[in-house]
């Protein structure tokens, strides 16, 4: 019974989580017309939000190693719900800009410790190969339903209400936490200034790159470049940089990259060109894309059960691949483009889905003690990620939808490759 009730709540949190990053995007609109924003202060209410939880992933991490994923779970939750609260009564746009950063935090560290808490009670094996499966799914499903749950609560009782809902679904967590879920710690140590280097580096990386700022690109990797000095020199550093050496966890890292870099960066330019050139409406756009979104639920249950089956350089690979396939069928030309483009989208949700559990799987290849220090690397790559995607595919995508989609297609296909030396070195090993 505590097993269902820990991936019951780490599947709830991470709704929440996925949920207030998609679904205020739908009411973005009121909320400028409500508190007469500005454009700038409009886009600082995704913004603040995604770079909060960006920056902050790792260290969450290494908190919940240190002191107890439980407890760092249970105070994520209550900065989270407070700060929905405090989004939801904003009475101007830069008071909700400040709370939007608060919940940023809040979801760090929802996020950083629901993986780590399902491998504290499922042992390696099946049975977890079909929790984060489950897992996976739940947070696919939640991306989809986003949007639409953002629109419904949006037109029928206001932009606040996104915020206001989140309050009774935390308080139910918290207690449900308190008489169900039994602590989890390892160990961890939080370093002060690489903390404060590590976040100040992906504020400044991840902006540099959807925005495309060279100047502030070159701070954030001084900054990046000055954390890795300080941390390689601590007495007891944040990041075990040993982890590396750990092909499975390198290899792993690097195609998780790779991957939302080539996929969710392709979508950004994708949903412009089907509204654009396609003049497809909104509606009839995210009606098509749903395609998508059953095969992200479809992927990680299927990858779910044969996770302990099959050769890690072969999964790691397998989303990727099919990420790959995905963009190279959406690149063909034909009379009526959203043939392939449906296909493709289909393929790119199975591959996603899959990738996601495998990443997952990924930062449970460190020691008990560490999950968490080392599923917060794997968690902020994937945000790292989606940057670089919207970064490097802007330039293709000028240059039209075939181009990008090929580069794309090219990043995801470097992805899948990287495994190929863990295939060749532990062929037929099982995880």
């Amino acid at each position: 019974m505590r097993r269902g009730w820990v991936l019951a709540l780490a599947s709830l949190t991470i709704v929440l989580v996925v949920v207030d990053l998609t679904a205020v995007t739908i009411a973005l609109p009121d909320i400028r017309s409500d508190l007469r924003a500005s454009l700038p202060e409009v886009q600082w209410v995704v913004d603040a939000y995604a770079l909060t939880l960006a920056a902050v992933l790792l260290p969450a991490g290494v908190l919940a190693d240190r002191y107890g994923r439980r407890r760092l779970l249970a105070v994520g939750v209550s900065v989270f719900t407070l700060a929905s609260l405090a989004c939801a009564l904003a009475p101007t746009a830069p008071l909700l800009d400040l709370a939007r950063g608060v919940q940023g935090l809040g979801a760090s560290a929802l996020y950083g410790t629901t993986t780590p808490l399902i491998a504290s009670v499922y042992p390696e094996g099946p049975e977890r190969g079909k929790a984060l499966g489950i897992f996976s799914a739940v947070s696919g499903l939640a991306m989809t339903l986003g949007p639409v749950v953002g629109g419904a609560l949006t037109g029928t009782f206001g932009w606040r209400a996104i915020f206001l809902i989140n309050l009774p679904i935390g308080a139910f967590v918290l207690v449900a936490l308190r008489q169900r879920v039994a602590e989890s710690r390892g160990r961890g140590h939080l370093d002060p200034p690489g903390t404060v280097l590590v976040a100040a580096a992906l504020f400044a990386i991840i902006p540099a790159l959807i925005h495309d700022l060279p100047w502030l690109l070159v701070v954030g990797l001084v900054l990046l470049v000055a954390f890795v000095a300080v941390e390689r020199r601590a007495a007891e550093p944040m990041i075990d940089f040993g982890l590396f050496r750990n092909g499975v966890f390198a290899v792993g890292s690097g195609t998780t990259l790779l991957m939302l870099a080539a996929l969710l960066g392709a979508f950004t330019y994708l949903t412009l060109y089907v509204q654009g050139p396609l003049h497809t409406s909104p509606v009839e756009a995210g009606t098509r894309f749903l395609a998508f979104s059953v095969a992200a639920v479809i992927g990680p249950v299927a990858i779910g059960r044969v996770l302990h089956r099959w050769p890690m350089g072969v999964l790691i690979a397998a989303g990727p691949a099919l990420i790959a396939l995905a963009l190279l069928v959406m690149s063909v030309p034909a009379a009526d483009p959203w043939t392939p483009i449906m296909f493709g989208l289909f393929l790119g949700g199975l591959g996603l889905g899959a990738g996601n559990v495998v990443a997952n799987q990924v930062g449970l290849t460190a020691p008990m003690d560490r999950v968490g220090m080392a599923t917060g690397v794997v968690n902020t790559v994937k945000q790292v990620g989606t940057a670089v995607g919207v970064a490097l595919l802007a330039a293709p995508y000028r240059a039209g939808v075939t181009s990008m989609l090929l580069v794309a297609a090219g990043l995801a296909l470097a992805g899948a490759l990287l495994p190929v030396a863990l295939v060749r070195r532990a062929a037929g090993q099982k995880v």
